[in-house]
């Protein structure tokens, strides 16, 4: 009770030293403080004298009750500063050390920045994360706590660094503190310290005392990670098939990945089941894949062949459809790789199979053919361009990519658009605009792209020939993506476009506009700075990358006009941008007054590729 009297009166006191010693005379708060300090005064001195200056503050003139506040202040704190306790609530229990050889050699300042990565949310942790794991900072004991608090992290790569790098560099180190942060009815964070701490204790019988307890008593999240880790124990098969039928989906899914890794014939037995069971088909999908089972494999070949018999009589179609799907994703580890190519072959060669309900199942065939990347494969698939009204036409053109020249794939797949088949020219632009898809952002560079048979990268070339059949197809995004050589007939097909929609804010017009340019077409320059001139400077707010490229290629000249459309504009940040670029274009070296000569040193084209690149 006369401590919190006394904790009371430290806080009046500190409030009157803030206000002024002159508002503590006659200070009703300290007068309701008083009578109680009197009361304690008949018991101990020490009181009295508190009161005392109480009283003597209270009653004090203006000119001496600085002296009098600072009198009762420095009491009040020698009393308390007597008050305090050093021993710890609670009950004691042995200090348990550590076998730890980690070291504490990192300055607080390096660590500093670490700590706050792990401990925060927000941008640019995980590069400091990075640097600090490839400069060993994480050898520093002081960052084990925090970097197995942050296993909660959301962030998945982060998450992915401290689990596969940072925690395992630790060792058996990160024990103790693994075992101290682990609670069993956790979330994610709690399922990736318990994998952690296994990864300790594989094989030993503490390891697998530990996951059995996590199976009985932890969350769904420990639970899961608990039962696809008992498949490194080959005696706990009877105890995973049974968990295979457990209420939690997350559960039958661990157990039938722990299943996999077992490969048995149980096991293989459980995981078929798990494939034609309605309830758990997608579950056992990617154990299945996994598994490196070879009678599994032909048992799911099998399975195909019966559903497709089945997709002509069956009353419910959709049904095998979505089975056969499964099933051919079941096929996507090639095991074994000529077998599941002939079965896939059989599949789209059989007019049973090509339906409507198996659409799906049809996609998923051929792209696992075209995945194996085998010569025999890819013949197939192209042999596929004119069956079906064309229906794989596009996947025959990525086929044919790897396998014949430039020219052969031109002479092979042009005719498509004009030819029969209602799928061949959706097919074939589709397919075109895929592997074409990375000259979309005017970045004209050609990029790696098709793989070839072993595995390597492959540079794509295009026949000259494709530009002027989108030209006549008026395929305008195509044209500006492969055109890379000067020629009348696309240069005007591509003026007339720009003129026809004179927009900055067209994608189509500006991609045209970098291809003119690109093609040094000597009216680009003008039409450009028309089109901007034309723009309602109440509808552009902002530029995009493409259009400040664009932008950045007009001459020198041009500088004073786009300055000028700059000051137009009504939106500041557009002003800003474009005041900038006009800035920018000032700065150039005199350019020649015929860009298309190459015979002028540096000139403007090699300056339009330097910034193209």
């Amino acid at each position: 009770m006369s401590i919190d009297v006394l904790f009371g009166l430290r806080s009046e006191v500190r409030r009157l030293f803030i206000a002024g010693s002159g508002m503590a005379v006659g200070d009703v708060r300290l007068q309701r403080v008083l009578p109680q300090l009197q009361k304690l005064g008949e018991s101990a001195p020490i009181f009295k004298r508190m009161a005392q200056a109480v009283g003597e503050l209270l009653e004090a003139d203006v000119n001496n009750s600085a002296a009098k506040l600072l009198e009762l202040g420095t009491l009040l704190e020698s009393v308390l500063y007597t008050q305090g306790k050093t021993e710890t609530a609670g009950e004691r229990v042995p200090l348990q050390g550590t076998s730890i050889g980690l070291t504490t050699a990192y300055s607080y300042r390096k660590l500093q920045p670490v700590k706050e990565a792990l401990a925060s949310k927000g941008q640019g942790r995980l590069e400091v994360l990075r640097s600090a794991y490839d400069n060993g900072v994480f050898a520093d004991f002081r960052l084990l706590d925090a970097a197995v608090e942050a296993l909660d992290e959301s962030y998945a790569e982060i998450v992915e660094l401290l689990q596969r790098k940072v925690l395992p560099g630790y060792g058996s180190d990160a024990v103790p503190a693994l075992k101290r942060r682990l609670r069993l009815d956790g979330g994610k964070g709690d399922a990736r310290r318990l994998e952690l701490l296994h990864e300790q204790w594989r094989q030993t019988e503490e390891g697998l005392e530990l996951l059995l307890n996590a199976v009985r008593e932890g969350s769904t999240e420990v639970r899961a990670a608990a039962v696809e880790l008992l498949g490194q124990y080959p005696n706990q098969e009877p105890y995973l098939l049974e968990l295979a039928d457990d209420k939690r989906k997350e559960v039958r899914q661990a157990a039938l990945f722990a299943l996999a890794k077992l490969d048995t014939p149980l096991s293989v037995e459980r995981l078929f089941r798990a494939l034609k069971s309605a309830k758990d088909r997608d579950l056992a999908i990617e154990p299945i894949v996994l598994c490196s089972s070879v009678a599994l494999a032909r048992e799911v070949m099998a399975f195909v062949r019966s559903l497709v018999e089945q997709a002509g009589q069956d009353a419910k179609p959709e049904t095998v459809g979505l089975e056969l799907l499964a099933a051919i994703r079941c096929l996507e580890a090639n095991k074994p790789q000529e077998e599941v190519r002939r079965l896939l072959e059989e599949l789209l060669a059989e007019p049973a199979f090509i339906r409507a309900e198996t659409e799906a199942a049809q996609e998923r065939a051929i792209e696992t053919l075209l995945a194996m990347n085998s010569p025999e494969a890819d013949r197939f698939v192209m042999e596929l361009r004119d069956a079906y009204k064309g229906k794989f036409f596009g996947h025959s053109f990525h086929a044919a990519l790897r396998r014949l020249s430039p020219a052969e794939v031109f002479d092979h797949f042009s005719s498509g658009p004009k030819v029969g088949g209602k799928y061949r020219e959706v097919e074939l632009l589709r397919a075109f605009r895929e592997e074409t898809n990375y000259l979309r952002r005017g970045r004209y560079e050609q990029l790696d792209f098709v793989v070839s048979d072993d595995g390597q990268p492959l540079q794509v070339e295009w026949d000259p020939r494709w530009v002027r059949l989108f030209v006549k197809l008026d395929q305008e995004e195509l044209v500006w993506r492969l055109v890379q050589s000067p020629d009348r007939e696309i240069e005007a097909y591509l003026l007339n476009k720009c003129k026809a929609a004179p927009d900055l804010k067209t994608a189509g017009t500006v991609h045209s506009l970098l291809a003119l340019f690109r093609l040094r077409h000597p009216d680009a320059p003008e039409l450009l700075m028309d089109i901007v001139e034309q723009t309602d400077t109440k509808q552009i707010y902002y530029m995009s990358g493409e259009q400040r490229d664009l932008l950045a290629l007009l001459p020198r000249r041009y500088a004073e006009r786009l300055q000028k459309a700059a000051d137009a504009m009504a939106h500041n940040h557009m002003k800003r941008q474009l005041t900038e670029l006009a800035e920018q274009i000032a700065a150039k070296p005199e350019e020649e007054n015929d860009y298309r000569d190459e015979e002028k040193g540096l000139g403007i084209w090699a300056w339009i590729r330097s910034k193209l690149s």
